[in-house]
């Protein structure tokens, strides 16, 4: 069977170029095999998940572990979409703090067989599938496989829709138990994003409505507290956030300027979002503007 092959980088999650390449068989035995300081850095990332220290763990990880593009083959340029060459027939799903996350790992690998690898993430609260699909031929022909692997896999817990990002990085883990079958069967269902951008019915403004300072500071308390909460499936709980602020941009509580800037703090100085600052920056921005589209009124009592 010819193993799909993918590039690796270095230690620097802003590096652009890949250092080399590696085969699916490859990879396996680096997960399954890493160095003694890698390990090493591993048991701090697992300690660090248990403290719930956010930012060491995310500084632990890019400042430490190689990564990988599993899903796609530069031109060696970057990860950029514009410098794909091609897709390598591989989607990856990623779930996010899971407890009996080794069982987890077992059950889905021997439920569905279209998955070709399954390991436990470097925390032990994650686990991480390697699905085979056909090679899609655009990025949209991409999501709309991940859109369908979506149709079975939403409904576990800690799911995280991030990887429809098809150059997303894959840090290197540890799991001696990995699992990995040579034949799996192709995923082939598409699917099609469900609309995420829920806007509420509009609200008419009172005749007397008039937006102070002491409002605007409970939107930032409130809206830094659904930030606060977030350590698992961004994207959806950025959009509900953002849908929120952007409905009170309408009302005049504060400018949409100020409203991005709220986001855009936020989303830096969470350690699970700075995973993909740009991205959550993009679908924040998008979820306000949305979200102006109606009046969103404060109520009586703290939201």
């Amino acid at each position: 069977m010819n193993l799909p092959e993918f590039q690796y980088y270095p230690a620097r999650v802003n590096t652009k170029k890949p250092l080399g390449f590696i085969n699916l068989v490859e990879f396996v035995e680096s997960v399954k095999n890493p160095s003694v300081e890698i390990r090493a850095v591993f048991a701090q990332i697992a300690q660090a998940e248990i403290d719930e220290n956010w930012d060491l763990k995310a500084k632990l990880k890019q400042e430490n572990l190689y990564y990988f593009t599993p899903c796609v083959f530069s031109n060696w340029k970057s990860r950029a979409y514009k410098d794909i060459d091609y897709f390598t027939g591989i989607a990856v799903l990623d779930f996010d703090h899971i407890d009996n996350a080794e069982a987890f790992r077992d059950y889905v690998f021997n439920k569905y067989s279209f998955v070709w690898v399954a390991f436990v993430s470097s925390s032990k609260r994650g686990v991480k599938f390697l699905i085979k699909i056909p090679k899609a031929i655009s990025i949209e022909d991409f999501k709309a496989y991940f859109y369908g692997l979506g149709f079975y896999f939403d409904k576990y817990k800690g799911f995280d829709g991030t990887p429809q990002n098809c150059v997303l990085p894959l840090f290197l883990s540890y799991d001696p138990g990995i699992l990995y079958r040579e034949e799996p069967t192709t995923h082939t269902v598409k699917g099609a994003k469900l609309n995420a951008f829920k806007v509420g019915e509009a609200v008419e403004l009172p005749k007397d409505f008039k937006a102070t300072t002491d409002d605007a500071a409970r939107i930032h308390k409130n809206i830094k507290k659904a930030f606060d909460a977030i350590v698992s499936d961004g994207h959806p709980q950025v959009i509900a956030a953002c849908v929120s602020l952007g409905g009170y941009v309408a009302s005049g509580y504060l400018p949409q300027h100020e409203a991005e800037a709220l986001a855009f703090n936020l989303i830096e100085s969470n350690g699970y979002l700075r995973k993909g600052v740009s991205g959550y920056k993009k679908t924040a921005k998008t979820a306000i503007m949305e979200g102006m589209k109606s009046n969103l009124l404060l109520k009586e009592k703290n939201i």
